[in-house]
């Protein structure tokens, strides 16, 4: 190809019209890394109630007529916000030719692709790796809107991790609640036997599931490998929880560690379900809608693209839902 030519735009609008189906959606990219532990919910515009049902008891011994129970569940309604996202890019093509040669004649990409897909699908990539970064750090802004024509995408909506710190300052998630527990600060001594008590204090019907998962930092992930190589040995290709820190030992394979991004230094802990973890978008077309346009410069290329999206949890019960008592981000001192 002539490295010299600049790119014609309209080829790029063109291959994005006739490749769309190839292209790759932003949840499935860098931040599928987290999304795959949630449930997604598509058709969302707005808001969407979820209703999650906590455990009840329908049964007694038989007396001769029936009366009614109250207790088959209790359902507490929880709100699932999709907000806005921009994508945005401006750039000269040019300094991206080389990667794309590299790509292609590497074998990532049928030869067949022309360099305007790749281009498009480049964009989209970065526009995963912003979403994975925030997922639980983000925390909407509503100011940000009118303060910067460009806020960052960590005050476009509320991550899993904001959810949890605004429902404790709202007194939702308490020790007294039972959807807080007190482990107190997590080193390479203590983090296994520490998350392990925290698992073992949940009740038995949560104990039973096979989804459970605990969402840590990557330090705290670290931290507890650590622990895990000062105690035990690997044993390479033994398929257990014993000889593989991907899952919490001690509990048979039914909770499953799951590093995230989060705040340096945090040691927020939150034991949950898959299932109970959700994130919410329209539709999925709009998760790889990003358009090319026309800038008036032939050697620079423009391109923007929206989508909706929001996390939440279904329930923050007790019986579904445990979080330990540290702060999303931790408190650091006051600079002299």
């Amino acid at each position: 190809m002539d490295l010299t030519a600049p790119i014609n735009i309209n080829d790029v609008i063109g291959a994005v019209k006739d490749h769309q189906a190839e292209l790759v959606a932003l949840d499935t990219l860098d931040a599928a890394e987290v999304l795959q532990y949630a449930t997604p919910i598509p058709g969302v515009h707005d808001s969407y109630t979820l209703h999650r049902v906590t455990n009840g008891k329908v049964s007694a011994m038989y007396n001769g007529v029936f009366i009614g129970r109250t207790e088959a569940g209790k359902i507490v309604p929880r709100t699932l916000t999709v907000r806005p996202v921009k994508i945005e890019e401006k750039d000269e093509p040019e300094r991206y030719r080389r990667s794309w040669i590299a790509d292609v004649k590497g074998g990532l990409w049928p030869q067949d692709h022309p360099f305007a897909l790749w281009l498009v699908q480049h964009v989209i990539n970065l526009a995963s790796n912003d979403l994975r970064e925030v997922l639980f750090t983000a925390s909407y802004d509503a100011a940000q809107i009118s303060a910067s024509a460009n806020a960052d995408i960590k005050y476009a909506f509320d991550g899993w991790g904001a959810i949890v710190t605004a429902e404790k300052t709202a007194g939702n998630i308490t020790v007294a609640k039972g959807n807080m527990y007190n482990t107190g600060t997590l080193t390479a001594a203590n983090i296994g036997d520490k998350l392990l008590a925290m698992y073992r204090s949940m009740p038995e019907t949560f104990r039973a599931k096979k989804d459970a998962q605990i969402f840590l930092s990557l330090d705290l992930f670290d931290l507890y490998n650590d622990w895990y190589e000062s105690k035990y040995t690997f044993v390479a290709g033994v398929g257990d929880d014993e000889s593989h820190p991907v899952f919490l030992r001690g509990t048979q394979k039914k909770v499953k560690l799951c590093p995230v991004p989060m705040p340096a230094g945090s040691q927020l802990v939150i034991l949950t379900t898959k299932a109970n973890t959700v994130y919410g978008y329209d539709k999925e077309e709009d998760l790889k809608n990003v358009q090319p346009f026309n800038s008036g410069n032939p050697y620079e290329f423009s391109m923007a693209g929206k989508y909706v999206f929001g996390t939440q949890f279904a329930s923050i019960d007790k019986s579904e839902f445990l979080v330990n008592e540290a702060p999303l981000t931790p408190a650091t001192s006051a600079e002299p």
